[in-house]
């Protein structure tokens, strides 16, 4: 079920507090047995952007405990206010490996009095980006809040359907008062959600676009060629690389081979030159090679599994690096993820003082 939440004279971030714990507090107060609370105790969060999210996230640690507490005294003074700790995250902001332990937990820690007393806590308030949009299927996600609306009908039905799965869930949409686009979306509701699949944008495919091949050619051909060769497997054999090795043509025939069956179903404008792919293999191949014999064999030439979350050491280099992590050294910077494919940047403020 779609609910839409459009405020009148109230802030986004009033909003954002009154319906956020307005739904935490009802679902403690079910009077229904465990298994069933369970199924609505994580509140979900979407948003477009990690700015909101931010904000977002400090109002769970301040504004929604203490609307919960006035709430609860409202409701009934015998009421016991819902112990509610800091917010967790899906983003692009948290480790890889704290990501893996997120999700373990939504998926196997729920809610029940037993877990409670033992102070084994379920999650209660996850915030997310478009992360969640894949790959997340949790059955007992059936309780979200959209913040905005997604700019594209494909996010929005692919991040609420991450709710809902298994059992009823509910989607509450909080639209911004300031924004036309959300006015109109709250103005049309029910037609819109009543077949936005006909709303779904078509998207654009840009098949090895030069963009495409400077973030992941190399990748590909690093990967083809560790299977090809026992002595070029293990993260540490980069340096076995000569270019001279007899199924390095093969190689490089059998993805061209591939481009041209790709190409076979597109537009003759629609086609890249495929002679710049195969001089791209071809300088790959070149500076791989010469990188590993210019290194002393004293030294370690990795591929980079072994520096995903730190720098080579003294005597230590790597053929990849993480994309978006700039360095001196001569390294190809590889995609880690294909959630996001955008490369952050740092800022840093200066303040002038007399």
């Amino acid at each position: 079920m779609y609910v839409g939440i459009f405020p009148s004279g109230k802030t986004k971030a009033m909003l954002q507090t009154k319906v956020m714990s307005t739904m935490l507090q009802y679902v403690s107060m079910l009077d229904t047995d465990d298994t069933i609370k369970d199924q609505y105790w994580t509140l979900t969060t979407y948003f477009n952007s990690l700015r909101d999210l931010g904000k977002c996230s400090g109002l769970v640690d301040d504004d929604i405990k203490d609307f919960m507490k006035r709430l609860c005294r409202r409701i009934a003074t015998d009421r016991i206010i819902r112990p509610i700790s800091m917010a967790d995250e899906l983003t692009s902001r948290v480790s890889t490996t704290a990501l893996a332990k997120r999700l373990k937990k939504l998926e196997k820690t729920t809610y029940s009095k037993e877990h409670q007393a033992a102070k084994n806590y379920a999650i209660n308030v996850l915030l997310a980006t478009n992360m969640i949009s894949v790959g997340v299927d949790v059955d007992r996600l059936n309780l979200m809040t959209v913040v905005g609306q997604p700019k594209l009908t494909s996010e929005y039905i692919q991040a609420t359907s991450r709710v809902g799965r298994k059992n009823p869930g509910l989607v509450c949409v909080l639209y911004d008062a300031t924004k036309s686009r959300d006015r109109s979306h709250y103005e049309q509701f029910h037609a819109y959600h009543e077949s936005f699949y006909r709303y779904v944008e078509p998207t654009s495919v840009t098949p090895f676009s030069k963009p495409s091949l400077d973030r992941a050619l190399h990748a590909v051909l690093v990967g083809i060629v560790r299977n090809c060769d026992r002595g070029l497997f293990d993260d540490a054999d980069a340096k076995n690389f000569t270019g001279n090795h007899p199924f390095l043509k093969t190689v490089k025939q059998e993805l061209l081979n591939r481009i041209e069956s790709v190409y076979a179903h597109l537009r003759l404008e629609e086609r890249s030159d495929i002679s710049i792919v195969s001089t791209l293999i071809d300088d790959f191949f070149k500076e791989w090679a010469r990188l590993a014999e210019d290194i002393p064999s004293e030294d370690r030439f990795c591929y980079g599994y072994s520096f995903m979350l730190k720098l080579p050491g003294q005597n230590e280099h790597r053929l990849l690096r993480p994309f978006g992590m700039w360095s001196r050294e001569q390294s190809y910077e590889t995609l880690t993820s294909m959630r996001n494919v955008d490369q952050s940047l740092s800022a840093r403020m200066l303040i002038w003082e007399e």
